[in-house]
This record gives structure tokens, C-alpha cells and sequence, in this order.
């Protein structure tokens, strides 16, 4: 990977860092799969877990989110550009019960939906049991993680960690226009 390359990933890297941080402490850090793609993981908690990112809540029970994202790695053909391949975002209940999950994966074969798309897990409510929702792919659009994180602190209470949070969810989101490829 040249320097370019490398330089690229790590602008990537601090912002989804700076746009996590808004709402708690854990470290974003890659790593190249066999498929090429650079892929986002996440620190350990305190746990060894490195899936499910605790959130605090202003009231009531936390909710958890799972952040996987990955990227073409930028390179001298596509102007050492990153691209966004795939996102999986999901929000989990106090139990660790997926409530809602954001999707982009085009590429994925066991699951050949090309739309960005949303899965609402509302079967335990018997007016949406007959629909399956958990397993429609509801069309949204694709979502930035900025957007993700404003929602999660402005709809559901999610407490953040800094007061300049809209602030930098605002910048992250400008730079992220700017540089988007979609």
C-alpha cells in the first residue's frame, strides 16, 4: 500500500474515529480481508467484546449499536479515493435484541438486495408479526454513520459524550459530502 493509500484511510479513519466519539470512547482501527477490502473494526470493551458499542442513554436502558463498514482501498486508478462497499449498521435493545439495522451490501451473495435498505425487528408486537419486517428490505437511501448518530441522540435519547458533538457530526458530514462517491 503506498503512502497516498495509507494517508487516505487514516483521514478515513479520523473521522468515523471523531464521529463515534461523540457518543463513546471505543477506538476504530483496519485491516485488508482476503476479498481486497479494507474493513472497520472496533476496540475491545471491557468485556473482550468487539462487536456491540454500548451507548448511554439520557433515560432508560442503554441501547448498542454494531458499526461494519467496508471500503475499496483507495489506490492511484480511483484517485486514492475511499469508496464505501458495504455497511451494516445495527442498534440493539439493553438485551441485545436487534431492533433496527441500516444496510448497504451490494456485493453480498447470500443476500442479492443492491439498495441501500432498513430491517425493522417488530415481530415481537403482534401488528407487525404477519409482515416479517426483520426480513424486508425496506429502501432508505444510503446513510452516513453521522446521520445514524444524530438520529440515535436526537430521536432515541442516547447521551453524548461531548458537548461539541453537532458540531463535529456537522464537519464530518461536510468533508463526507465533498469526498463522497454516491
Amino acid at each position: 500500500m503506498t503512502n497516498k493509500a495509507h494517508q487516505a484511510i487514516q483521514d478515513f479513519l479520523g473521522d468515523i474515529q471523531l464521529i463515534i466519539s461523540c457518543v463513546t470512547n471505543r477506538v476504530c482501527f483496519y485491516y485488508i480481508n482476503d476479498q481486497n477490502r479494507v474493513i472497520i473494526q472496533w476496540s475491545l470493551d471491557e468485556n473482550g467484546d468487539a462487536s456491540h458499542i454500548r451507548l448511554t442513554r439520557k433515560q432508560g436502558a442503554p441501547l448498542f449499536i454494531d458499526i461494519n463498514q467496508a471500503l475499496e482501498p483507495p489506490d492511484k486508478a480511483n484517485g486514492f479515493h475511499i469508496s464505501t462497499k458495504q455497511y451494516l449498521y445495527s442498534i440493539f435493545d439493553a438485551q441485545i435484541k436487534e431492533l433496527i439495522s441500516f444496510h448497504f451490501h451490494p456485493e453480498l451473495t447470500a443476500d442479492p438486495i443492491l439498495y441501500p435498505h432498513i430491517h425493522v425487528y417488530a415481530d415481537d408486537d403482534p401488528r407487525f408479526k404477519q409482515f416479517n419486517l426483520h426480513k424486508r428490505h425496506i429502501p432508505s437511501g444510503r446513510v452516513a454513520l453521522e446521520d445514524i448518530i444524530d438520529w440515535l441522540i436526537s430521536e432515541l435519547g442516547v447521551q453524548p459524550i461531548r458537548e461539541d458533538w453537532q458540531s463535529i457530526l456537522n464537519q464530518t458530514s461536510e468533508r463526507f459530502k465533498v469526498k463522497k462517491t454516491w
